[in-house]
């Protein structure tokens, strides 16, 4: 794919899972330039998420949620996330809105593989390690133990745990120096009312339905990657 997305336009953005599962979310483009995609998720919007062989949450049983079968399902959004992907960076910073009053809850920093581009989206694989930036900017790094086990089940080997790592050691530079895009005001987006949710592209995968308690996401959900 040659240029950039118009604002408005519907696209998918879309993880590689480990095996035919996998997650996907219809998005809004609000720009797209040589300064990266800004796409917004509202609550609501239908996504596809993976589940255990069970139904059950992956966290379910941390000592085999990278070795346990997933399955395919469809299921709901539950925050505002604007996504902002930098050209050629293996990372997506999401400033995360509350659903309900709209307040800023902070910044979401997921490590990922290097986005790639169709006509319809862009494709990504999570890497496991995220860094949590509070509005007051205080940050942490969340699932370190997680990736230590992916690496322990054959997930990654250790040289590809390190260049992760190496990939939250430039994160917590730039928020230190509270470089761009942290810097960049997005906080203060809101979106316009009466943009309708987006939708899921098809062919859709073959949906497996989990057990009828786990069929919405929560707000915590959207770390399950």
């Amino acid at each position: 794919m040659s240029g950039y997305w118009q604002p408005g336009t519907e696209i998918m953005w879309r993880w590689g899972g480990w095996g035919p599962a996998t997650w996907a979310e219809p998005m809004r483009v609000i720009r797209d330039d040589e300064r990266g995609l800004v796409a917004w998720l509202p609550s609501g919007t239908p996504v596809l998420s993976v589940r255990r062989s069970d139904g059950g949450e992956l966290r379910a049983d941390k000592a085999t949620m990278f070795t346990d079968p997933w399955i395919q399902i469809q299921t709901v959004w539950r925050n505002n996330a604007l996504r902002i992907a930098p050209p050629g960076k293996r990372w997506s910073v999401w400033l995360l809105f509350d659903d309900q009053s709209g307040e800023f809850g902070g910044w979401y920093v997921n490590i990922e593989d290097v986005h790639t581009r169709d006509a319809t989206g862009v494709d990504t694989k999570d890497n496991v390690l995220d860094v949590v930036v509070a509005p007051d900017r205080s940050h942490r790094r969340k699932d370190e133990d997680e990736l230590i086990l992916a690496v322990e089940h054959g997930r990654y080997t250790q040289a590809q745990a390190d260049e992760i790592t190496a990939v939250a050691d430039e994160i917590e530079h730039i928020i230190r120096d509270w470089g761009s895009p942290f810097c960049d005001g997005w906080e203060e987006f809101r979106a316009d009312p009466e943009w309708p949710l987006p939708t899921l592209q098809k062919p859709l995968p073959e949906l497996q339905k989990p057990l009828p308690e786990l069929q919405k996401l929560d707000q915590e959900q959207r770390t399950q990657y």
